[in-house]
């Protein structure tokens, strides 16, 4: 498992041009994009359209490591290392990993939720929209694309992945949060996602989700 990590690292790397991106140039590219895009469309509009770029972006990268994603298991340990790699490489710091696992008796992979947090996330620092509205949303769609591309990709399906932003620098948190759940499929309702994470769909609601994944790989949610 450690030598597909390795590998899915180094690959990334090569698809990016360096080991990780520039934090401050990130920023300051996707503050100017996310404020330009506020004026013309506003937050609700925005919020949907960040998640959508992010969720085509993270469905494009995971088809290009496709041979490695095969020899990685479906696991809570799998999923947090990813999720830490991932948010280092893409985003040029390094979060904080935090994961509960839930086992749902009868069902043949167990339920995780994982949290990636950062203080310094480069997706909204030196920006303020107001409370309870983020800028980071990018990340999430890119996290729930990657998932489900994997779900779809080494489990035919059997697993689905939904990623919000719960907290952000932007909206006045002292950090941004990203939560990342996985679940069977026959446990990936609406109400049972926010019994695991209230308000998880507060911003982006779970019909987009819905929408994107019957989109990107022609199965019904």
């Amino acid at each position: 498992m450690a030598e597909s990590l390795a590998k899915v690292a180094v690959r990334l790397r090569k698809a990016f041009g360096s080991a990780t991106v520039d934090t401050y140039t990130l920023n300051r590219v996707y503050l100017m994009a996310v404020t330009e895009m506020l004026e013309k469309y506003g937050y609700p509009a925005t919020a949907l359209r960040l998640f959508e770029w992010g969720y085509a972006m993270g469905h494009a990268y995971m088809l290009k490591l496709e041979r490695e994603l095969e020899k990685l298991k479906p696991e809570p340990k799998v999923t947090r290392m990813v999720a830490w790699l991932a948010w280092y490489m893409f985003s040029g710091t390094k979060p904080k990993i935090e994961q509960r696992v839930i086992p749902e008796p009868g069902f043949p992979y167990p339920v995780s939720v994982t949290y990636v947090r950062d203080p310094n996330s480069p997706w909204d620092q030196e920006i303020f929209l107001g409370e309870y509205r983020r800028a980071s949303h990018y990340p999430a769609g890119a996290y729930e694309a990657a998932g489900n591309t994997y779900g779809v990709l080494v489990t035919k399906g059997a697993i689905r992945t939904l990623a919000r932003i719960t907290k952000a620098i932007s909206a006045g948190d002292k950090y941004t949060e990203l939560a990342f759940v996985t679940v069977p499929a026959q446990l990936a309702s609406e109400d049972y996602i926010e019994s695991l994470v209230p308000g998880f769909f507060s911003e982006i609601p779970f019909k987009k989700s819905q929408e994107l994944y019957e989109k990107y790989f022609g199965i019904k949610w």
